[in-house]
């Protein structure tokens, strides 16, 4: 995949809005290309989400930059999910309506998997970063869905295979989000556990509105992990990694992806994440083709870089270099794209010929002070 040359000059760009345009509109023509995106600007994810809105603004803008695709100006238009699956639904639909060549969709698995239907019927190309093994190309029969994170078959077992094989754990417990997300989770860390001899001595889970996880952690604590698998969303780090701060908990913690991403750090008490671990699918600034661009996102947005904002971006620039080959009929945009193997990005390396299924690295990374260090990747 090209990679965008450095030295364009920059601007920021407006916030984001509930059908928001971004990007101007090119001559009475109407030459510009739309391009939708569905996330949460507003509600408990809005922090989670807003590095994959940025990764897409920044994309649109390095393309503008250079006169669009195929000469026509991308012009970006966002809709608010609110952080709800119906607000999701609703969301995607209202995109459907303003004839997007392409959607960026949400990256929470249980609202893609309630759009399911309306993608496979509509045919276009979408792109989402929800990681849930349900959406495995064998299980979710659109080909015109894009994941472009790690599927969670490879990242739950990773963190489990880091805390057996690195940390040495003779004893883990889980901690997860009782929903389709935190389930593949335990089907992942169970099985490491039992082919690496470690008692998984401790399996808690918790609503996604749960602000006290105190109960949980003392079960854990009292069961006596050497390591501590924690699956959730932003908000549920906040809560998890402070409660288990306080209640001084031995064991060390292995996060899943979002909670080791620079908007969840910036929201831990001062030192409550220090030296905790956790997964991401690639630390953009520390791998050497990645640093320029690590270093612009962090001027635009001031804000460290991480996979989901590169991912995001990866997947527009693979939409754009799509519609230069193709033009943009949605058949065979989906074909084109479903051609592409090992093709690298900023934020992972991607796979979708033969059923491949995005993208494919796992990297354990600790937190140090305000942002994250690389540890190692899992392969």
């Amino acid at each position: 995949m090209t990679r965008v040359p450095s030295g364009l000059n920059r601007r920021a760009f407006l916030a984001a809005a509930p059908a928001v345009l971004v990007a101007s509109r090119v001559g009475a023509q109407g030459a510009g290309l739309t391009l939708g995106m569905v996330v949460g600007t507003t509600g408990a994810f809005a922090s989670g989400e807003a590095p994959l809105l940025n990764g897409v603004k920044m994309a649109v803008e390095d393309l503008n930059a250079k006169g669009g695709i195929a000469g026509k100006k991308v012009n970006l238009v966002i809709e608010d999910t609110g952080s709800e699956q119906t607000g999701a639904i609703n969301a995607f639909n209202r995109m459907l309506s303003k004839d997007p060549v392409a959607i960026m969709n949400t990256t929470l698995s249980p609202f893609v998997l309630a759009m399911m239907g309306t993608i496979k019927d509509e045919g276009l190309p979408v792109f989402t970063g929800a990681a849930s093994a349900q959406l495995a190309p064998s299980k979710r029969g659109a080909a015109n869905l894009f994941r472009i994170r790690t599927s969670d078959t490879k990242v739950p077992s990773g963190a489990a295979r880091f805390a057996a094989e690195t940390l040495g754990a003779k004893k883990v417990a889980l901690l997860r989000i009782n929903n389709e997300y935190g389930n593949g989770w335990r089907t992942e860390v169970e099985e490491v556990c039992k082919q690496k001899g470690v008692q998984l001595v401790a399996n808690e889970s918790y609503e996604d509105a749960d602000r006290d996880l105190t109960a949980q952690l003392l079960r854990i604590k009292n069961a006596g992990p050497d390591v501590v698998i924690m699956a959730g969303n932003p908000p549920n780090f906040v809560v998890g990694v402070q409660q288990a701060k306080q209640l001084a908990l031995p064991a060390k913690l292995i996060l899943s992806n979002a909670g080791v991403l620079p908007t969840t750090i910036r929201l831990y008490q001062q030192g409550a994440g220090e030296g905790v671990y956790g997964t991401v699918d690639s630390l953009p600034s520390g791998d050497p083709a990645s640093k320029e661009w690590a270093a612009r996102y962090k001027a635009m947005f001031n804000l460290e870089s991480d996979y989901s904002a590169a991912e995001y971006y990866d997947g527009v620039m693979m939409l754009a270099a799509a519609i230069a080959a193709k033009g943009t009929d949605k058949k065979a945009l989906v074909a084109q794209l479903r051609t592409l193997a090992k093709a690298p990005g900023m934020g992972n390396t991607y796979t979708y010929a033969n059923d491949g299924d995005g993208g494919e690295s796992v990297a354990i990374v600790q937190i140090k002070g305000s942002g994250v260090e690389f540890v190692t990747n899992i392969r």
